[in-house]
């Protein structure tokens, strides 16, 4: 089966960032399960593994348009630390939650002095590319309730919905038998 849209596509990956270093990878949990253009990974990486097969790898670079985008100077904020809300000391590259209470975001310190403490609200990777090391590990028709919510299920549910559909389907005739059998 190849991987095309609404496919749920398996794989394995590590994601390396421009200095070769570590971001991200499937090496120590589960494989990374998603639907086929529901853009729930990044768009250009369903484009490159489009029509791909079980077993097969790609490597790729996504640049920082394809990633998590550019920088955004205008998501850095300084704050004077009497408003900087946090007990105890801050040093950069601590992250913290800001903003309204139903809309939180994660900002990281960059600066730190006596009177103000910058915040950036940058993705940590935004304005980097990203080397992508993958390999497909499973391609499957997605179920309708998948398909429904773009969630993908765990397969040990797909199959217990599957059970119990035959079993609904499953028509049992009993007839009175007269006489010996």
């Amino acid at each position: 089966m190849r991987v095309e849209r609404d496919k749920v596509v398996t794989i394995e990956y590590r994601m390396m960032d421009a200095k070769n270093e570590l971001v991200d990878s499937s090496d120590y949990s589960d494989p990374l399960s998603f639907i086929q253009g529901r853009e729930t990974v990044f768009p250009a990486i369903e484009k490159r593994i489009e029509g791909c097969q079980v077993g097969d790898r790609r490597e790729f670079v996504l640049e920082a348009d394809e990633a998590y985008g550019p920088r955004n100077e205008e998501l850095i904020r300084v704050i004077p630390r009497d408003r900087f809300n946090h007990d105890g000391e801050v040093e950069v590259g601590m992250t913290f939650s800001a903003g309204a209470p139903t809309n939180r975001k994660p900002v990281t310190v960059i600066e730190v002095d006596e009177d103000e403490i910058t915040v950036d609200a940058d993705h940590p990777l935004a304005g980097e590319s990203l080397n992508i090391d993958l390999i497909v590990v499973d391609v499957r028709d997605a179920v309708e309730k998948e398909l429904a919510d773009g969630v993908v299920q765990e397969m040990a549910d797909v199959y217990a919905r599957e059970v119990a559909a035959e079993e609904r389907n499953t028509t049992t005739y009993s007839v009175l038998v007269k006489g010996p059998v």
